[in-house]
């Protein structure tokens, strides 16, 4: 899961930093969902992306450990 995070944090910031100077130079803006493309495709889409993979593997591979037994208080 950290793995997975941490490619997403590269991909938001390798292709925002190229992305983000290059809409710039864009007249007009190039919008998706309202929304500048780069804005979009660098940031909105790797995000929900990682959030689900989160979601995804939490609720298929993470279990609850039992707890040992507690000594009782004498």
């Amino acid at each position: 899961m950290i793995a997975a995070w941490a490619v997403t944090g590269l991909w938001v910031l390798g292709y925002n930093s190229q992305a983000a100077y290059a809409a710039e130079t864009e007249t007009p803006v190039r919008m998706l969902f309202g929304l500048p493309r780069w804005t979009v495709i660098g940031w909105l889409l790797p995000l929900l992306v990682a959030n689900a993979f989160t979601i995804w593997f939490c609720l298929r591979f993470m279990r609850d450990e039992p707890m040992e037994d507690l000594p009782e208080d004498e």
